[in-house]
């Protein structure tokens, strides 16, 4: 064989091992990456999550602010208390005043911890090839004497740790589901309280031009 047959030879092996190594099952240190990196993509989408909700109430303050200013301070002089006009804006401001406590309870539904509660089966002991030891939550962690923790990591797998980001990242993942569930409702609940300000206010405004 020439020396230009023998190196493309090799050239083809080398390409058919990639294309062999891109198409197969990750090794178990790629699985860890791609693992940890979808775990750390997770836990930036829930402060994601509550930011948006915290952003979200401060929108809901500042509406409550100025139908504070023209509801109470305006007093009578401003806002109807007699007549089908006056009815119409106090109809409409009592709709708000129930739409905001709701979509307040939304926001701290959103904002709540989820996922903090330590499980109260019991922890393996015995490694398993292919298990969750669960060495990585918290509540799991302070369960288990420093000791045995430290046992548990000796002889710890790659394997049995990629087990328990997996769990990780399915529990994480259902965190953000219920928390985006729970934004969503609340945006849609601050365009609501916007529209029912702004209808009060016009009710006022074409009350005293009917006035």
């Amino acid at each position: 064989m020439s020396e230009d047959a023998e190196k493309e030879s090799k050239k083809r092996e080398k390409e058919e091992r990639r294309l062999e190594a891109e198409r197969g099952v990750l090794e178990p240190a790629m699985r860890y990456r791609a693992l940890v990196n979808a775990v750390e993509m997770t836990q930036d989408l829930i402060e994601l999550a509550d930011r948006k909700a915290r952003f979200a109430l401060v929108i809901i303050s500042v509406l409550n602010a100025v139908a504070l200013v023209v509801l109470v301070r305006g007093g009578e002089a401003l806002v109807p208390r007699r007549g089908a006009w006056g009815l119409a804006a106090q109809a409409e401001a009592l709709v708000y005043v129930a739409v905001t406590v709701y979509y307040i309870f939304q926001a701290i539904e959103a904002l709540r911890p989820r996922g903090t509660a330590a499980p109260t089966d019991a922890l393996p002991v015995e490694h398993v090839p292919g298990r969750s030891m669960r060495v990585l939550f918290h509540g799991d962690v302070v369960r288990r004497e420093r000791r045995e923790y430290h046992r548990v990591w000796d002889g710890l797998r790659m394997d049995e740790l990629n087990a328990e980001l997996t769990d990780q990242l399915h529990i994480l993942s259902g965190i953000n589901q219920d928390k985006y569930a729970a934004l969503g409702r609340l945006y849609r609940g601050v365009t609501g309280m916007t529209a029912l300000l702004t209808l009060t206010l016009v009710t006022i405004a074409l009350a005293r031009v009917a006035g």
